[in-house]
């Protein structure tokens, strides 16, 4: 659709559609605010101009509403841009950074630093834990993708087997830690955004701004890489160089988005696919749709259970996990019939 678009065209048009539904999400929740009032307590805070707004609306927009939904554009991003330099990097459709085992490994991350690094930097310690982790753990996503060359579904049984057995040892660490900083077992396995802070909002963030401007000069290599390793040599690309460079960046964003919302699956793999049909191939313009798509999905996922739990809010990881997995299903048909 918007496969010949400039990647400036791409980036206006996914981050206008990513700030309306940042908008759309701030406005709802146990207590319903007009847009009007969120895009005057936003204009309130962040511009010299003095507007009056109500004391409530101000409240829960600027100081429950923005930050969450901060985090999780942020940790959208993040996750949408690592789907796409994983089914790049390795030609497999399925590849999602959960799938794979990589947010698993940047839960270790999350939990050392969510108990020794709290007094220190507080919640920011856990989404800094989670990135170096993260960026460590695509070390081994490399060394298992080495071992199941192949078949694109071998990858994703290996990595789910890896990243439960990673999760249930670091949800068994929590549990014995029993320490009040560091966030329960449902934190990890369903993610959730109720704690977000602007600080863990603005790291997050920061880590998905920084993975996809180091993964963008390598787009054209992304591209020979996608006709497979041989054949990116004899083109002349360094694949160990451009692996090393590409995963370890996507994993330290992973890894704060870790920290930031828990592990959250399937958002990788929705926001590479949908960018794949709106901007085509290419990864120039893929990894600039991919993670503006990733942050409005978890955004608009998060308001979502807000507003179907009611009083009770429904973790975002059920809400992606009740859409991902019949599209994952759905893809691995579609390819079986194909």
């Amino acid at each position: 659709m918007f496969g010949h678009r400039s990647p400036w065209t791409i980036a206006a048009a996914g981050s206008a559609f990513a700030i309306v539904v940042g908008l759309l999400a701030a406005a709802v929740g146990a207590v319903a605010i007009s847009p009007i009032d969120v895009l005057a307590v936003i204009l309130d805070h962040v511009t010299p101009l003095s507007i009056d707004t109500p004391d409530i609306a101000d409240s829960i927009v600027w100081s429950i509403r923005l930050p969450r939904i901060v985090a999780a554009a942020g940790a959208g991003a993040a996750l949408g841009l690592a789907g796409t330099v994983l089914q790049g990097s390795y030609r497999n459709p399925f590849a999602d950074p959960h799938l794979v085992g990589l947010s698993a490994v940047g839960s270790i991350g999350v939990l050392l630093g969510s108990w020794l690094a709290w007094d220190l930097w507080g919640p920011v310690g856990a989404v800094i834990g989670g990135a170096v982790a993260g960026a460590i753990g695509s070390v081994a996503v490399r060394f298992i993708a080495s071992r199941v060359e192949g078949d694109p579904t071998h990858l994703i049984v290996v990595g789910i087997g890896f990243g439960l057995a990673v999760s249930a040892v670091v949800s068994a660490a929590a549990i014995a830690i029993h320490d009040p900083r560091v966030p329960d077992t449902e934190f990890w396995f369903v993610g959730g955004l109720g704690a977000s802070t602007w600080g863990t909002a603005l790291w997050v963030s920061l880590g998905a701004v920084g993975a996809v401007l180091v993964t963008l000069p390598f787009a054209r290599h992304l591209d020979l890489l996608s006709l497979g390793p041989a054949p990116a040599r004899h083109l002349g690309v360094n694949v160990a160089r451009v692996l090393g460079i590409t995963l370890t960046a996507s994993g330290l964003a992973v890894g704060a988005a870790v920290g930031a919302a828990g592990i959250v699956g399937f958002v990788g793999l929705v926001a590479a696919y949908s960018a794949r049909r709106f901007v085509g191939h290419h990864h120039q313009l893929a990894l600039i749709a991919s993670p503006l798509l990733g942050a409005a999905f978890l955004v608009a996922c998060d308001a979502f259970g807000r507003v179907l739990g009611g009083r009770f809010e429904v973790p975002v990881g059920l809400v992606t996990a009740a859409i991902g997995g019949p599209f994952l299903i759905w893809l691995v048909a579609r390819r079986a019939v194909s």
